[in-house]
């Protein structure tokens, strides 16, 4: 099976900036490419539906979304009407991937989305888009003409969100890592939901989202994606999860420091990387693509022997094109998959 390749795209500069990145994002043969959505985080994001707009009129043949938008900053509604509108402008290669928005809702003082509000997403969402009469909760609708191509691709991490992607979604964007162990347990979950839901595996694309670095200063790479496991070391689920890694978690001091506006999303990377100097090098490596180009690919080739179907590349920044990222897949890991 041919695994398709998607890059997460940061907003830097002006939308027509963007546009221009994701001329090259195409012409190098990546198949997706996704913009994240958390609008004036840190004063500095903008909006990233006029972004992902530059980015349809200056491609013809790469998929576009948001990486990821939610129902808590954008009513669904909102959402819908943007996904729309970019389908039509990028004649027919919108998507939409969706999570929780815990990044996003923290900054407005909100608490990320319930399960129950992304299914009614999901379910409002597939309504408006195959064109079924539609209530908005004042008015019906109809959209016309429907866009029922569009697919409705739901993050997840946890078992529950995991299982829920598997009822309710066309695609689920797994984020556990990208150790092929933690994979499989992530596609287990994946797979109960479809089974409740009544569903065919086919019914559900699954990407995997795998935070990279090509380097061939392997302590460097390490050093530099250690804030990437920070959060994931702090989920409920991590023992589980890193059992199937063969992976202890390590203790979480407490009072860790919080770079601004987040771990994730640190502006002093640096800072961040002295705020997870407590995770272990097996842990960094484990749950990274990190490292040479061969073994970046290397880590590919035994997560594409799993059933998953599309990777969504991202690196560690933020507040930067992933250019070293982009230049090391295209140059020194696709040529050996």
């Amino acid at each position: 099976m041919t695994i398709e390749h998607g890059l997460r795209v940061p907003m830097v500069g002006t939308p027509q900036d963007t546009g221009a990145y994701a001329r090259q994002v195409e012409a190098d043969g990546f198949d997706f490419m996704w913009v994240p959505d958390t609008p004036l985080l840190a004063g500095l994001w903008r909006d990233v539906y006029m972004h992902l707009t530059c980015a349809a009129l200056e491609t013809s043949k790469i998929r576009l979304g948001p990486g990821v938008t939610n129902p808590i900053t954008r009513h669904p509604v909102a959402v819908g009407s943007a996904i729309v509108t970019l389908d039509e402008v990028s004649d027919g290669r919108a998507e939409v991937p969706y999570g929780t928005g815990y990044s996003s809702a923290y900054i407005i003082g909100r608490k990320a989305a319930t399960l129950k509000l992304m299914r009614e997403a999901a379910a409002l969402w597939r309504s408006i888009f195959t064109g079924e009469r539609t209530q908005l909760g004042g008015l019906e609708i109809e959209l016309d003409p429907p866009r029922a191509h569009i697919p409705i691709i739901m993050a997840a991490s946890g078992p529950k969100a995991l299982q829920t992607a598997g009822e309710v979604a066309d695609g689920v964007l797994i984020m556990v890592g990208a150790h092929p162990g933690c994979v499989e347990w992530a596609l287990e979950n994946v797979n109960a939901g479809i089974a409740k839901a009544g569903r065919s595996a086919s019914d559900v694309k699954k990407t995997l989202v795998i935070t990279a670095c090509v380097d061939d200063d392997r302590q460097r790479a390490i050093d530099t994606m250690r804030p990437c496991v920070g959060n994931l070391c702090r989920h409920r689920f991590v023992g589980e999860l890193f059992d199937r890694a063969g992976l202890t978690p390590p203790p979480v001091p407490d009072n860790i420091p919080q770079p601004y506006p987040d771990l994730g999303h640190a502006i002093d990377w640096e800072e961040a990387k002295r705020a997870t100097a407590w995770i272990p090098d097996d842990v960094v490596a484990a749950m990274n693509a990190l490292g040479s180009g061969a073994e970046v690919a290397e880590r590919v080739q035994a997560l594409s022997a799993l059933d998953i179907d599309a990777i969504w590349w991202r690196d560690h920044g933020t507040w930067t094109h992933p250019e070293a990222l982009r230049q090391g897949l295209v140059n020194a890991v696709f040529p050996r998959l």
